[in-house]
């Protein structure tokens, strides 16, 4: 989907149920939020439009969790009323867990299925336990869009993704690259392989211009950059960092606000992406 040039965009990493902190960060770019929780729209904030990265579910406590989902659906037909200011990108953790919750056929359920299930998509235990946030979840899926595409000019383009994949998949309509685009080759199954080699396509493709890519998927310490490849995970939900891309024009630049400890944080081993 092309984006419109007109307006700013702050594009925000994998949230995982950091509601308190997607709140935050949604401050710190000046829109306002209500005691009812709606995204209000000041004069710092007039021009700039929202765009989630994917996995705003899942690893998440129950509470925050359920006030994520809430909170994104309220504010997405809120927000688009006379506009669309708020856009959300599918991720591989939504995918998964519309796969779950929707007896999805090709979805093969064994031992080792039901212990992902619980131990990365526990956001499918808490929709088959609550009707009303189910049918919430599963609007919001429907809304979700693979890519986005940000066309300033000839030298200043973005491509938005949840997951980094090769140049040959971005912004081509096909099932295929819409798996791409949504999930990396997994790390679960190479554990000890880095992250350069596991996906060696992001250095070798990267390139010295303003062309970037920004995806998020690979929870890092920091945002990660190499030329034109930017990962803006910045494990929010692993006790470091919620972040944001901005894009203005041809401009670009990033922000943060700190994990605030309303919740339990997860653990995960360190694997660092550009790691030289």
């Amino acid at each position: 989907m092309l984006l419109p040039t007109q307006y700013e965009y702050i594009i925000i990493g994998d949230v995982h149920g950091c509601i308190d902190e997607l709140k935050s960060l949604l401050i710190k770019q000046g829109f306002l939020i209500t005691k009812d929780d709606f995204i209000e729209i000041s004069k710092e904030s007039e021009h700039k439009s929202i765009i989630l990265l994917g996995d705003f579910i899942d690893k998440g406590s129950d509470e925050k969790l359920t006030q994520t989902i809430e909170f994104i659906h309220k504010n997405y037909y809120h927000l688009n009323q006379e506009r669309q200011r708020f856009y959300l990108i599918e991720g591989n953790h939504e995918n998964m867990v519309y796969r779950y919750i929707s007896n999805d056929t090709s979805l093969v359920i064994t031992p080792k299925t039901i212990k992902n299930k619980e131990k990365y998509y526990n956001t499918v235990a808490l929709l088959e336990k609550n009707a009303s946030l189910k049918k919430l979840f599963l609007e919001l899926y429907e809304l979700c869009q693979p890519y986005f595409y940000y066309l300033y000019d000839e030298n200043f383009t973005v491509t938005l993704t949840h997951a980094p994949c090769e140049e040959q998949y971005l912004r081509v309509d096909s099932l295929e690259a819409k798996k791409k685009m949504i999930k990396s080759i997994s790390r679960s199954k190479n554990p000890k392989m880095p992250l350069d080699e596991l996906m060696p396509y992001l250095i070798e493709e990267a390139q010295d211009n303003q062309h970037y890519h920004i995806f998020g998927h690979l929870s890092q310490a920091n945002i990660r950059q190499y030329k034109n490849k930017i990962c803006i995970d910045t494990s929010a939900i692993y006790g470091v960092e919620l972040s944001c891309a901005i894009v203005k024009n041809e401009q670009l630049s990033f922000d943060t606000v700190p994990f605030e400890h309303k919740q339990k944080q997860g653990k995960q081993n360190d694997n660092k992406l550009f790691n030289f």
